[in-house]
């Protein structure tokens, strides 16, 4: 039951992403397919899982769309929108679970074992030479630095230019998706005997997700499994790393499991539509073409040809 609630979660997660998405291409004036927008986001999440700091993520979904016949013009854009209108509510929800079991959660950190105090020190030790490693990327590229600035400053134009009806349909997608995804782990942790309240496991969770933009190794690996299992989320008892294996499966691994044949079924589907194309052009009707030989289409048919004259 507990697994089928997690993949349930897990499914609809990305239905609603791939919603929100398309609510925002749409609020841009642009039409893509929902299966195509849900293939873009499995490749970022992939990507983004396989890279330092997930910055794979969006070059992967641009590059996707790209291949899908959709422009980099077009789908930079509603990923820039997108980012802008994530992030405050990803804030404003942090804010929330801070207020709601922060000082809980920072009292168990400051009660938790010695060894889960140094793994606590060693994560903030990596999340500092993270944010060392991208001050020092700025300093090395400051054109490239300009120039996501500017891009920043036009997707807020953007957002701003897509409809109040659009953005705001994006902030209840936004809820929806994080607590879809921090609730992974108060579910798989649901039947662990003694396990920290609902709450702060959610707060832990949200931590380990979305902090992991600032970690140097792909998708957090080691920092975040390393953190869980020595006390981060509580104590976990003897089936932490249990639940940390299943946790990692669930936010990054059934992503890679479905990304590979999506992505195989929609551009083989293109291919095939390509070389259908190609085999039977498509025939342009004329007007005239629909007329019969009664006088009256007669009469029509000499006015049509008249005005191509």
């Amino acid at each position: 039951m507990i697994h089928a609630t997690c993949l349930a979660l897990v499914v609809l997660n990305l239905i609603v992403r791939t919603w929100r998405t398309q609510v925002i291409f749409a609020g841009l004036g642009q039409r893509v397919a929902f299966v195509d927008i849900a293939t873009a986001n499995l490749a970022g999440d992939t990507a983004a899982a396989l890279t330092p700091m997930r910055v794979g993520g969006i070059p992967a979904q641009v590059a996707y769309f790209q291949r899908i016949g959709t422009a980099p013009q077009l789908s930079v854009p509603a990923l820039l929108v997108e980012s802008v209108l994530l992030y405050p509510v990803y804030a404003v929800l942090g804010g929330a679970l801070a207020l709601s079991a922060g000082l809980e959660w920072f009292e168990l950190l400051k009660t938790a074992s010695t060894t889960a105090g140094r793994m606590a020190q060693t994560i903030g030790g990596l999340f500092v030479v993270g944010w060392l490693l991208m001050l020092i990327a700025r300093r090395a590229a400051p054109g490239k630095s300009r120039m996501v600035g500017r891009s920043m400053k036009e997707g807020l134009q953007l957002a701003r230019g897509m409809g109040w009806a659009a953005a705001s349909l994006t902030v209840p997608l936004t809820v929806i998706d994080v607590a879809t995804r921090i609730a992974l782990l108060p579910m798989l942790a649901i039947n662990i005997p003694g396990a920290p309240p609902s709450d702060v496991l959610a707060i832990a969770s949200f931590a380990m997700l979305y902090g992991q933009i600032a970690m140097p190794t792909p998708g957090g690996a080691g920092i975040v499994d390393y953190g869980l299992i020595g006390g981060a989320a509580g104590n976990l008892g003897l089936g932490a790393a249990s639940i940390v294996m299943w946790w990692r499966v669930y936010t990054a691994g059934v992503h890679i499991a479905l990304c590979l044949p999506m992505l195989w079924w929609r551009l083989s589907q293109r291919v095939r539509d390509k070389r259908t194309l190609l085999a039977h052009p498509v025939h342009t009707v004329r007007a005239d073409d629909l007329l019969s030989d009664s006088p009256r289409d007669l009469a029509l048919r000499e006015r049509i040809g008249s005005r191509n004259k």
